[in-house]
């Protein structure tokens, strides 16, 4: 198997891709201290990017994942817990208000 890649980029694309790359610290003194990684990470990006794609976003959260470098929300947003509490048959707080207004 070939190790050398033969996808055609233009140049405002890989102007993106290497802006997905540095903004993930894969610079040039990064790639000289450990080129293994920084090839792999270079090699992904082209992948993804030739199976279409583009989106920076998109391809750094993909390079994070990679990597295992990808955060894991520790707290569940608002949608998903109002219909986990429906599935599940779970009451919302109620909240009583006083006849008096107090």
């Amino acid at each position: 198997m070939s190790s050398n890649l033969n996808i055609s980029v233009r140049t405002s694309d890989l102007a993106v891709l290497q802006g997905v790359l540095d903004d993930a610290g894969y610079d040039s003194t990064s790639s000289l201290a450990d080129p293994k990684y920084y090839n792999i990470a270079v090699r992904l990006l082209f992948n993804l990017y030739n199976d279409g794609m583009t989106s920076p976003a998109a391809l750094s959260i993909e390079l994070s994942r990679h990597f295992g470098k990808t955060p894991l929300s520790s707290k569940s947003s608002a949608a998903f817990e109002k219909n986990r509490k429906l599935i599940q048959g779970i009451r919302s707080a109620v909240v009583v208000k006083s006849p008096t207004g107090a």
